[in-house]
């Protein structure tokens, strides 16, 4: 990813005459789509995936120029040529929006969720739905379902252990995810486990 940034900088940096023109409007119109969409979620994967749309929707009006120009069709093309010229574009009406948005998704692709939570409390179910649920049961009486669906930092060697959590108290992170449930063919969000200790 940083060397795709540092690519973007170098194309931002050669271009000469960069005027008002339509891929100024480009820019601004999806840096002010991209943080109206930030003040309403902070999930990084949700961000990058509605970037997109971002940059589709600021596009579209100048799919002709587009064409002309840089021979891309955006209504039609799947590659990713056209979100990554016009990052080039958003670079240039919003660095620090744009870094920051790339900063995010470093910190997801390495494991290290920004939207973390904390929760303690005692293991009163595990169930198997397709996925391993822990059902923690907080202090406050408030009952947390966790789902372990990717790898959990643990000391623990849970494929083998985890039955034996049932009844003991313990402190996870976790984080929401939205996950594709064929069962009721639509999106639900998801309480997804990231570590996991035993008290």
């Amino acid at each position: 990813m940083k060397k795709t940034i540092l690519a973007l900088l170098l194309i931002l940096l050669s271009a000469t005459g960069f005027s008002q023109d339509y891929k100024a409007k480009i820019g601004i119109s999806a840096c002010e789509c991209f943080k109206k969409l930030k003040a309403e979620n902070t999930d990084p994967k949700i961000l990058e995936t509605k970037l997109g749309f971002c940059i589709i929707n600021a596009a579209e009006p100048y799919a002709k120029q587009l064409k002309k120009e840089y021979d891309l069709d955006i209504l039609h093309d799947e590659s990713t040529e056209t979100g990554k010229l016009v990052a080039t574009w958003i670079l240039k009406e919003c660095p620090d929006l744009f870094l920051e948005m790339v900063d995010r998704e470093e910190k997801s692709d390495t494991g290290m969720q920004s939207s973390e939570i904390s929760v303690s409390g005692t293991v009163s179910r595990i169930e198997k739905d397709g996925f391993i649920v822990f059902h923690i049961m907080g202090a406050d009486g408030n009952l947390t379902k966790l789902y372990w669906i990717t790898a959990v930092r643990s000391g623990l060697d849970l494929p083998k252990e985890y039955p034996s959590l049932l009844n003991k108290k313990v402190s996870v992170r976790y984080y929401r995810n939205e996950i594709f449930d064929a069962g009721i063919n639509s999106y639900r969000n998801l309480n997804i486990m990231s570590a996991l200790k035993k008290d």
